[in-house]
């Protein structure tokens, strides 16, 4: 197996991604949620770190996180209890380039969450990864993340 130093691309990780339809705003929030495990958080931050390092030698990189929806959950119930749509999002894709403007919003492809990030962009990305990961109380506040990203507490990106 790749190390993930090697890898590019990030198969079935145990995280999610979505975002939320206010069905009496009658429009998507801007903001695009993420949840994920340590394990999870781990491995996307490792990576990143990997890709800022490799920046000074190649001036650009690309890396892409596949995720799934969870197991046994109703979101459409859950969403229905709430007035509002959950649409779980498959992938997650960073692409650094010293072009991007900082801290540019997502962009959103087909099911893809696109971050066109330049390198201090993706500094604060890796420290706010870093970050939930050593904090006692993580998610609780759904914290923002980078590029329109939030940590989400809950399933409704409440906080």
């Amino acid at each position: 197996m790749d190390s993930i130093r090697d890898q590019k691309v990030f198969k079935e990780l145990e995280f999610q991604i979505w975002r939320i339809w206010e069905e009496r705003r009658k429009k998507w929030r801007d903001t695009v949620y993420i949840i994920g495990d340590d394990k999870v958080l781990k491995i996307i931050r490792n990576s990143l770190q990997d890709l800022l390092n490799t920046f000074e030698k190649y001036g650009k990189g690309t890396r892409k996180y596949i995720c799934n929806p969870p197991k046994d959950f109703d979101h459409v119930s859950y969403g229905q209890q709430y007035n509002v749509r959950i649409q779980w999002l498959n992938s997650l894709i960073v692409r650094l380039s010293p072009e991007a403007e900082e801290n540019e919003m997502h962009i959103l492809e087909d099911l893809m969450v696109i971050l066109n990030v330049d390198p201090n962009t993706l500094k604060l990305f890796i420290e706010k990864i870093e970050s939930q990961l050593t904090s006692i109380q993580r998610y609780s506040h759904g914290s923002e993340l980078v590029c329109g990203l939030r940590f989400s507490p809950d399933w409704l990106g409440l906080e």
